[in-house]
């Protein structure tokens, strides 16, 4: 229970607060449920899609409570879920319009799947650990804000925020067991061990009282710790069965300051100005070592080595950005029903790396002897960009008309630099870069009669980048000339969607929604003919429906479809990836007397696009099956006291993973809430 030791001081400054008016109306709620499963089929897989502790949970859910006065407020919530991991204390006290004191916490998991790859034409697998992942996200804040005589509000605001845990990395290990003749395939499980704490302090002060004038600044200076590891393990149960750990120290200072500041000219004109201006300090450290444990201290002639394990220590660097933006914006009323909106945004950044490592591999030939090298890198980023936007806005009784266009140009450059201890310089590149942004767009509204609406909204947009090596010493033709060989890459892409709101009887009403999107990359590589990289499709149509067809009764039910393809010319590697799916939901809710409710849900999700393309590669897409039908009885037992009883079937069907992570699970739920 320690930690809610974090948060008793500041409930005790809180608390009397409540206290400090003459007359006091309170009022609030308890409620205290609890569930679980049971379960048959794989636990993590549960877990992970219906983020629920398959063993139970149950405790407080909520608890709230406010008291008010003539002149001030309190209000204090809890939430108390020990089988869940789900806790959430908050409490405010406040004078409106004087001052206001908040503060929180939060501490709730997160639940991960952390199983491998699964190879089909072999049926290979590996389960190597305990694969139930999960992480705890914490947030502790304090919050204190006054107004001024003329209303100016000025806040002082204090965060914590933590992530630690473990989750599952798509980062797959190798190995050689898949059989003749496929040979070596990525599908040993990895994960992650997360140590994060970010805490931030921002100071805000803004006054918005006013109709003509509205301005508001700030300052934020943020500190992030970073201690992660993943663990990766290749070739399990061979003669090169290894470990490998690869270990992310980062710190970073991030100070930013902003402001904007809006004033009414006229009845037609109003401006406005912003400005962020950001500094970001990062220290870096880490490493990558192989041996027969995680974690392991590097040693040159560890056992099981191979040729080409390529590692790293003693990682250290350091990085420096500073960023610019300013924006400047209007609002123009030339007639009635018409606006024009003209904005302009400049950004500046300027980013400077630099890092020195021990870099470790191993050698080949009998020996396998490992090689040390002592290397630094050094970084430098500059890019400009300007962008703008002009908006159009007509908003009449039947009809309403948004034409609008965004440009932005940028250029920058980048130099880097990798050298041996012994001067030899491996990377030594200088590239200059240009991009283009254009994107034009319509959108319309019909109100063609009561009940009915229609709406239509076109964009495209192009985005154009070129890439110049001005000095590269990598040889050409070699896996290390990237990203150098790239010299132009575009990117298009249209989308079109028509909306339909119809209220064909006053108790039945539907949304019908279509969505088209074409994107293509055409890339340009040096000494070789333009193509298109890739080409995308999608085609979504949805449909909502409520229907209400006595007082007792209420019927609702949405269905999304969607069909979604990826083309590309690497078609024998990498297929043509299809994300063809449909997901849906069906519900009511039936009043059976003046104490009873019954509720009814239904959902599903089907996607059938798994191709198997073992024999040279990675199978893609996926074959996959969920559905949950639910049932939940209300009952209102006095004015003050509900019970709820809720009970589910969830099925998963993944046939991906050759049912690996199939589940049949029965889920319960109850609580009682009661008010005051």
């Amino acid at each position: 229970m320690s930690r809610f030791r974090t948060f008793t001081p500041w409930a005790f400054l809180l608390l009397p607060g409540a206290g400090f008016a003459a007359s006091v109306t309170t009022e609030g709620s308890i409620t205290v449920g609890g569930g679980a499963a049971l379960l048959d089929g794989d636990r993590p897989a549960f877990q992970q899609f219906t983020q629920h502790r398959k063993d139970g949970y149950g405790g407080i859910e909520e608890f709230r409570l406010t008291r008010e006065s003539d002149d001030s407020l309190f209000r204090f919530d809890a939430r108390v879920m020990p089988g869940a991991g789900d806790y959430r204390l908050v409490a405010r006290f406040e004078r409106p319009e004087k001052y206001h004191l908040e503060a929180g916490f939060e501490d709730f998991r997160v639940w991960y799947d952390g199983s491998g790859g699964f190879f089909r034409p072999t049926k290979t697998s590996f389960t190597l650990y305990d694969e139930d992942l999960s992480l705890t996200r914490g947030k502790v804040w304090l919050e204190f804000g006054v107004y001024t005589a003329n209303q100016t509000l000025i806040q002082l605001r204090y965060d914590r925020r933590t992530r630690n845990g473990s989750k599952g990395s798509t980062h797959w290990g190798d190995t050689n067991l898949v059989g003749a003749p496929y040979g070596t395939r990525n599908v040993v499980p990895t994960f992650y061990n997360l140590d994060e704490v970010t805490q931030t302090i921002s100071v805000d002060a803004g006054n918005e009282s006013k109709e003509e004038v509205k301005w508001h600044v700030g300052a934020r200076y943020a500190e992030t710790e970073l201690n992660n590891k993943r663990h990766t393990r290749r070739r399990p149960f061979e003669s090169a069965d290894r470990q490998v750990t690869t270990k992310d120290g980062t710190s970073t200072d991030i100070f930013t300051a902003h402001g904007y500041y809006q004033r009414v000219i006229n009845e037609q004109l109003t401006v406005s100005a912003g400005a962020l201006r950001t500094d970001l300090d990062s220290a870096i450290s880490g490493s990558r070592i192989y041996g027969q444990t995680y974690d392991p201290v590097f040693d040159p002639a560890y056992l099981r080595r191979q040729q080409r394990d390529e590692g790293y220590y003693h990682l250290t660097g350091h990085s420096d950005l500073k960023q610019t933006v300013l924006n400047l914006n209007a609002v123009y009323l030339p007639a009635k029903n018409w606006s024009i909106r003209p904005s302009f945004r400049f950004e500046n950044q300027h980013q400077e790396t630099m890092s020195e490592f021990m870099e470790t591999n191993i050698g080949g030939g009998a020996p396998l002897p490992a090689i040390v090298e002592e290397v630094e890198a050094d970084q430098k980023k500059k890019w400009d960009e300007f962008a703008q936007s002009l908006v159009f806005r007509y908003s009449g009784r039947d009809w309403t008309f948004n034409i609008a266009g965004d440009w932005a140009q940028g250029e920058g450059t980048v130099e880097e630099e990798r050298i041996l201890h012994t001067g030899v310089f491996t990377i030594d590149r200088d590239n200059e870069n240009t991009r283009t942004m254009q994107k034009y767009s319509f959108r319309t509204n019909w109100y063609a009669k009561p009940g009915l609406t229609v709406s239509a909204e076109y964009y495209q947009k192009r985005n154009a980048n070129d890439y110049k090596a001005v000095r590269d010493n990598t040889p050409a033709g070699t896996a290390d000339r990237y990203p150098a060989y790239i010299t132009d890459q575009d990117f298009s892409t249209d989308d079109f969607n028509l909306r339909l709101s119809w209220r064909p009887a006053p108790l039945l009403s539907t949304v019908t929604r279509y969505d088209y999107q074409r994107s293509r990359i055409n890339s340009n590589e040096a000494g070789l003919s333009p193509v298109e990289s890739s080409r995308m499709v999608s085609h979504i149509l949805s449909e909502s429906v409520t229907w209400t067809p006595v007082n007792r009764l209420f019927l609702n039910a949405n269905v999304n479809v969607t069909w979604d393809q990826l083309a590309t010319p690497a078609y024998k590697f990498v297929l043509n990836s299809d994300n063809n799916y449909v997901n849906g939901t069906i519900g009511g809710g039936y009043a059976f007397a003046k104490l009873d409710d019954v509720y009814v849900d239904y959902s599903f999700y089907r996607a059938n696009n798994f191709v198997d393309n073992s024999a040279l590669s990675l199978p893609f897409a996926a074959d996959r099956k969920m559905q949950g039908s639910y049932v939940t009885w209300v009952r209102r037992q006095t004015e003050h006291l509900i019970y709820t009883l809720k009970y589910g079937y969830v099925t998963n069907r993944d046939v991906t993973w050759a049912g690996r992570n199939d589940f049949d699970a029965h889920v319960l739920y109850a609580k009682v809430q009661y008010t005051f």
